[in-house]
């Protein structure tokens, strides 16, 4: 059975591995520093037991919150665990105040892409070279 709820300490080595499998680069203490800001709005997809995804974001406005990361476990994609955690986050966004949620998503990531626009995400503009390795980001948005 899957569900949706909030990280806990021991969900940790976990995500990182799941982090590090889907980006290659990740920062753990980015990580731990975001929960302490903003635990609420760290969440993980369990299924049978086991981590197999996670959404984590920040405060960037009074009323804005920004998804920092969101990944899940290659073996488990394909299966509705980022609209999951998705659709969660917004009830607990909505339920805290925040009025706009944002995100970048690489330009050749067709499927997060698409995933996003039929989650109520509008693209906002293009950043130029956003990624480290010189890659195109759109910005989205979704208002809560």
């Amino acid at each position: 059975m899957a569900l949706v709820r909030g990280f806990q300490p021991s969900d940790f080595e976990r995500i990182v591995a799941i982090e590090k499998e889907a980006f290659g680069e990740y920062n753990p203490l980015l990580f731990m520093a975001a929960y302490e800001a903003f635990p609420d709005g760290f969440l993980v997809a369990e299924y049978e037991g086991n981590v197999v995804g996670f959404v984590i974001t920040v405060f960037v406005a009074p009323f804005d919150v920004k998804i920092l990361s969101i990944a899940v476990d290659k073996r488990y994609q394909n299966r509705g665990f980022a609209s999951m955690l998705l659709i969660n986050l917004f009830t607990v966004l909505r339920s805290r105040g925040f009025l706009r949620l944002l995100l970048e998503v690489r330009l050749s990531n067709r499927r997060a892409y698409k995933l996003y626009l039929s989650l109520g995400f509008t693209p906002l503009k293009i950043i130029y070279a956003y990624y480290q390795d010189g890659e195109d980001a759109y910005l989205m948005e979704k208002l809560l």
